[in-house]
Parts: structure tokens; sequence; C-alpha cells
């Protein structure tokens, strides 16, 4: 018997969502929707949240459709046979190889610390490889390059959770797979998909590195993945790369702003004019570039336009990037000190994000920002409270960037403060 979840499909139709909708406006590959309605895996904690509002249902109604799991006889079941006289365990299903590879690889990944499993890993790698078929004239297979665009989700996941150095660690082993194919002369399509799937490797790999202060290498891969996004000839995941690039790069209190502002007008260029998630992202990022430029008011009219340009996608179509949205939102009305418009992003943006994400603990740290200026103590007492409680191999760039931020709105006299010394001495780049 294969498993469905009918439920699931069944609310997802109900609210007009295909399944390549519903993805884009999760932010997730299409092949993953159609995982979860088969039940070969289930949505990752951080997703569920927004999968419950996608589809208007709560978080217990969620668990509930995801539980209620029929089995569905398959059409190579054999007619006529009683249940319990065959074996009806399900019939390996080629076209999903690379699924069960990849699940394979993150849960031996988490069980292990990698040293003992490797060499199982390769040979269980390199065995997959070889019963794939390549495409005409190309070095790879269309299943290897799904298998790479698949990955990137788990990659994601892992990093807006883990500690740069499992993040890296993870993508090297697939960009290991990916390398050796780019140099190739591959067909123009294959070329394209190619750098597409290997372009989302490269931009995480460059974000983990920046992560960690490593500006050297950082910048090789930011460059490459430049590269590869403008060969994949997708303009909105060339618009996402460069965005990704100044919003990671921002984190670094010694970013050159001369030159991401002409990267993030580059995001919006490539993003076009109609609203659509690629330009929201590329403007909320812009609105953040002002206001590390001390421009608050250009930060304001840009992320204005931001929401106006979110309330201006088609309702029946995916709205996927709130999550964003409402973040970028908390921290600039939170930098320029409007309570009443922070208060409201903050909100609004926690119930995107689960406790282990980076993202809860940024917009923690949004809350001593806007009161900084008003009650300096209270507010450097409760950013070092945060930053405490974050693991030293969790406290990345982007956890340091907001702590020093509720610095730079203090009084001056205010920064003289123990507090704000030891702060200062937390999440200073070394």
């Amino acid at each position: 018997m294969a498993l469905k979840r009918r439920r699931l499909a069944q609310r997802r139709r109900s609210m007009g969502y295909s399944q390549e909708g519903l993805a884009e406006r999760l932010g997730v590959e299409r092949s993953t929707i159609g995982r979860w309605e088969r039940a070969d895996t289930d949505p990752l904690p951080y997703l569920r949240p927004k999968l419950a509002h996608a589809l208007k249902i709560t978080l217990d109604e969620l668990t509930d459709v995801l539980n209620d799991i029929e089995e569905v006889r398959k059409r190579y079941d054999a007619p006529g046979i009683p249940d319990g006289t065959v074996d009806r365990s399900p019939t390996p299903d080629l076209g999903d190889g690379d699924v069960k590879r990849r699940d394979l690889l993150r849960n031996a990944t988490a069980l292990t610390a990698g040293a003992t499993v490797a060499p199982v890993l390769t040979t269980l790698n390199q065995g997959w490889r070889t019963g794939e078929r390549h495409l005409p004239g190309a070095t790879v297979s269309q299943g290897m390059i799904d298998d790479w665009e698949d990955a990137y989700d788990i990659h994601a996941a892992s990093y807006r959770c883990d500690p740069p150095g499992v993040v890296l660690a993870a993508l090297a082993a697939d960009w290991s797979d990916i390398a050796s194919h780019l140099p190739q002369n591959q067909p123009k399509a294959v070329e394209r998909d190619l750098a597409h799937a290997a372009t989302r490797h490269a931009f995480l790999i460059a974000g983990g590195l920046s992560e960690i202060g490593n500006r050297r290498h950082s910048q090789r891969w930011w460059n490459t993945a430049r590269h590869l996004a403008d060969k994949s000839q997708d303009r909105d995941l060339a618009s996402l790369t460069r965005s990704f690039e100044v919003t990671t790069r921002l984190n670094d209190d010694r970013a050159d702003l001369g030159r991401l502002i002409p990267l993030i007008q580059d995001a919006r260029r490539l993003a076009g004019t109609r609203p659509t998630y690629p330009l929201i992202y590329a403007a909320a990022v812009e609105a953040e570039a002002h206001a590390g430029a001390g421009d608050f008011s250009q930060a304001i009219t840009a992320i204005r336009e931001v929401e106006a340009l979110f309330e201006r996608l088609p309702a029946a179509g995916p709205r996927w990037g709130e999550d964003r949205l409402r973040c970028k939102q908390s921290m600039i009305y939170a930098w320029a000190g409007d309570v009443k418009r922070a208060d409201e992003a903050q909100a609004a943006a926690r119930a995107y994000f689960g406790p282990n994400e980076y993202a809860a603990v940024q917009l923690s740290l949004h809350e001593p920002l806007l009161h900084a200026r008003t009650d300096p103590e209270q507010a450097l007492g409760q950013a070092l409270n945060i930053i405490d409680a974050v693991p030293k191999e969790r406290r990345v760039a982007r956890i340091h960037v907001y702590a020093r931020l509720v610095i730079s709105v203090l009084p001056e006299k205010a920064r003289t403060l123990p507090a704000a010394r030891d702060l200062r001495e937390l999440t200073t780049a070394t």
C-alpha cells in the first residue's frame, strides 16, 4: 500500500493552490509539497506555521491533517489477492530515489559526527550516480539536477537553525558533487539548470562563510553565486542572489555601503516592476541598507514601498515572503524608534519562526533596540540576557549585528555604561 494525506491535498485545493502555487508561497520546491501529500516526509518545524497560515488553519488543525494518513492501493498491487497473502510493502519507485537518498544523508548526518559514516555515504552516493542515466550530451542526469535542487530546502532549513560549521560541512558534500560538472560542455538547457541548482548552494556557502567572519573566502563565493545566477538566465534568482548577498554583508560592521547600494539597486532592476517576491525582497533589503547608512527617512520610505508592493500581490496567487517582510519591518521601525509600527510588525513576525531559528533571536533583539533610546540600562540588560542565552557556536554575524544596533542608538552618555562595554565585547567581530 502507498500512503496519502488526502486531507492535506484537499485543503490545498480548496484554498485555490496548485502544488506549485503553494510551494511558491512557502518558498520550497514543488516536489516538497508532493512528498508531504504522499506522506514521504513531514514539513520541517520552521515551515509548519507558514503552512498553517497559508491553509488558514491552526497549528493544532494542521497536526490533525498531517496525522490523517490513508493507505491507497497502488496500480501494481495484484488485483483480487486478499491483504496478508502477499507482501504489500511499497515497490521502490526509481523516481523517488533522490528523495530517499537525501533523507538517508540527512538522518545519518544528524546521528553521527560524520567521520564514521562518511565512507558509507560516499559509496552510496557513487552507487546512486552510477545508476543514473545521463541526459543526452550531458555529464549529469535529470535526477542528479533535481536532487541538488531538492537539497537546497534541507540546507536552507539548516542555515536558519544550525551553527555555520554544520551548514558548511553539508554544503561542501553536495558542492563536491556539483563542481566537477560545471566546467564541462553541456547542452544549453542542462547548463542553465545546472547553474540554477549550483547558484543556491553557492550563495548559502557564501552566507555561511560570512556568518563566521571569513570575508576573504565569502567574497569569492558571492562572486561565484552571482556568476552562476546570471548563467542560469533566471532573473528572479539573479535578483534574490544579490539581495541575499547585501542583507548578509550588512551584518559585517566593516561593510562598504558604497558598494552594496548599487548591488541592491541591480537586484531591483533584475526583479522588474511587477509586485513579486524578488522585488519585495530587494526593496526591503534596500530599506535596510539605507538604515545602515543612517538615512532613516529613506529607509522608512523604502519599507512603506515594500508594504504597498506586498498588498498588490495577486490575492489568488502566491504571497510567500511575508515572514521576511515582517522581519524587515520590525527591524526598520525599531531602529527608527517608531514604537507602534515596530510592535505591530514584531507581533506579526513571531508567527513565522520557531524558537530554534536565528530569526527568532533577531526578533527578540528588536525590543531592546526599540527602547534603547528611552531606557538604556534596561535595554542593555535585556540584550545581554538574550545573547547570553545563545550558545557560543550559534552567536553568528546575523545575531551580533542586531546586538550592536542596540549600542548604536544609545544616548551618548549611555555608551560608556559597563553593560554597553560588555555587550560590545560579546559582539565585536574579530
